[in-house]
């Protein structure tokens, strides 16, 4: 049809139609708005006619604001839809945290195919192990199970105990039921914290829980009192493994030849040499020694508080949210730094060793080195705390590579049998500390430091 005879048309419509009448009990002026807005619709090839038309003559204030615009998609539309699904912030959180779960899993994948990078284990498939692991496993499994956990000596005591306040103690106050939870043996391994003091973590950690707390929160209110009362002694022998927190110590870049982002961890698990009565020397011989060594310090950290104190042992923590893949990420980094410090340091004493044994075989004698000391240690024990669980994961050497074998579960917050469980794990790793690993590495540091200069 000729656009003139459209137009010719258009002109023969009233411009002020009258409005249809409507019943008695409506709204005149609310029906002719009505009207205005959504007029009869014509049909479709018609109504498209008639828009052409009016995009050719003048605009028309009645027209809909969208009638010229591009019709979505079907998938723009989905897109919208999927947005609309979740509030802006979760939606975001959520697409951050699965880029943040794919970015830890390549660089997992990334550290496995390295020849002195990180490969992940799992404890259960570790065989044959190393005697004196598992001897340290079986004891801690045993804690694990609520086993020997409370000293016998309390045991009146804690039957008591006002059963409505302490309702859930009820576990060890259940006669003969409760008789694998007390030994005479258990007050070796140090302080049993006390029921009231067991109630507050157990409430503060229920509190960080329930109220989605920052990882800062768990370790100030509820991880670094635990560490406190683990740690608590008044034995000057015991008072040789220490814990500090550690969240801002970094690794010394040529300890950390991986391919993934240097790492951290929350706390720190180390030796006081000076109060070693059986080594006067110690200090000195650190100090000489630590001359010699990468950032002047004895450790795979330069964290200035543990300059001169010896890493025993090293403790991660998150989020109960975060991934548990993250976590190995980041305590599998640290610790495969520390094996190339230990190695480092123990390429020193044979060194050392060496020079002995040449010098004293001029002479005739040629001793062989302590059976001990032939090689680094068989394994590190580490600690994971994931929210209100406390895991125990365990490192080994392969080569250069780290192994990160994982996992026992300790103990957890959620309730008070559940931290008499940590404390005694951590007492006991704290025993495992001062027999087997300081002897090892104070051997290390008197001989290494022969010498050095000072």
């Amino acid at each position: 049809m000729p656009s003139s005879r459209i137009f010719a048309w258009l002109d023969t419509i009233p411009h002020n139609c009258e409005s249809r009448p409507v019943p008695a009990t409506h709204d005149p002026s609310l029906s002719r708005k009505r009207r205005r807005l959504y007029p009869p619709t014509p049909e479709h090839s018609a109504t498209k006619r008639l828009n052409d038309a009016m995009s050719a003559h003048a605009g028309s204030p009645d027209k809909r604001p969208n009638d010229e615009t591009h019709k979505p998609s079907r998938s723009s539309k989905r897109l919208r839809e999927s947005s609309r699904s979740f509030p802006p912030s979760q939606s975001q959180c959520y697409t951050s945290t699965r880029s943040g779960q794919a970015s830890t899993l390549r660089d997992l994948a990334a550290l496995e195919r390295d020849q002195e990078g990180l490969k992940l284990c799992e404890l259960s498939t570790f065989h044959p192990q190393p005697p004196s692991l598992e001897v340290l496993l079986e004891q801690i499994e045993a804690f694990s199970y609520a086993e020997r956990i409370l000293p016998a000596s309390v045991r009146d005591r804690i039957e008591r105990l006002d059963g409505a306040e302490y309702w859930d103690m009820k576990w060890a106050t259940q006669g003969p039921r409760s008789f694998q939870h007390y030994s005479t043996e258990r007050e070796a391994l140090g302080c049993t914290p006390s029921p009231d003091y067991v109630h507050k973590l157990v409430s503060e950690a229920a509190e960080c829980s329930a109220n989605c707390h920052p990882e800062a929160n768990w370790n100030m209110e509820v991880h670094s009192r635990i560490l406190d009362i683990a740690f608590d002694t008044t034995d000057d022998q015991a008072r040789l493994v220490k814990c500090m927190g550690s969240p801002t110590a970094s690794i010394i870049q040529e300890y950390h030849r991986s391919v993934s982002r240097t790492k951290k961890v929350d706390f720190c698990i180390y030796l006081e040499p000076s109060v070693d009565n059986s080594y006067p020397e110690a200090e000195d011989d650190i100090d000489r020694l630590s001359m010699t060594l990468r950032g002047e310090v004895i450790n795979h950290t330069d964290f200035y508080p543990l300059r001169n104190r010896p890493i025993a042992m090293s403790i991660e923590t998150t989020n109960p949210d975060e991934s548990w893949e993250k976590a190995m990420l980041q305590f599998g980094v640290w610790e495969s730094a520390r094996w190339a410090f230990l190695r480092y340091l123990f390429d020193k004493y044979e060194d050392q060793v060496a020079q002995d044994e040449a010098a004293q075989g001029h002479q005739g004698y040629t001793p062989a080195p302590p059976p001990s000391l032939s090689r680094l240690p068989e394994f590190l024990p580490g600690i994971i705390v994931q929210g209100h669980d406390w895991n125990l994961v365990i490192t080994t050497q392969q080569g250069e590579r780290t192994i990160l074998w994982q996992r026992i579960l300790m103990g957890t917050t959620m309730n008070p049998k559940g931290v008499y469980q940590i404390v005694c794990c951590l007492q006991l790793l704290r025993q495992w500390t001062q027999d087997t690993f300081w002897p090892w590495l104070k051997e290390v540091i008197r001989q290494s430091s022969k010498s050095c200069p000072g």
